[in-house]
């Protein structure tokens, strides 16, 4: 891996941590997305991706589309006005917090 490659190691990093949060396998995130393996292992490999790429992550996790453009470094945290938004830690929430994002979350399924 070159040096290019582990800097942006980070977006391969950030998917993965998504993916581990919701206990979503890769087989998975690609029907969720409908990118091929082959995206995910570009992405393992250094590659980061495009602007309408984060767009469609951002809705299979849920996230602002603007945290995602964020981690894959298509935006400076300055200019989305994210600073100091970050992904919870699950076990520093509250019980009333972890009910409010699950009603969230099932409220948008279908």
């Amino acid at each position: 891996m070159t040096k290019a490659e582990s800097a942006d190691s980070s977006w391969s990093d950030f998917v993965q941590k998504q993916m581990d949060d919701r206990g979503m396998s890769t087989g998975e995130l690609t029907e969720k997305t409908g990118f091929d393996r082959s995206r995910l292992t570009a992405w393992r490999k250094g590659e980061r991706p495009t602007l309408d790429t984060a767009r469609v992550v951002a809705k299979a996790f849920g996230l602002s589309p603007l945290e995602v453009m964020v981690a894959a470094k298509l935006l400076t945290a300055e200019e989305a006005d994210l600073r100091g938004v970050s992904t919870p830690d699950p076990g520093a929430l509250t019980d009333q917090q972890l009910l409010a994002e699950l009603t969230r979350r099932l409220k948008r399924k279908p």
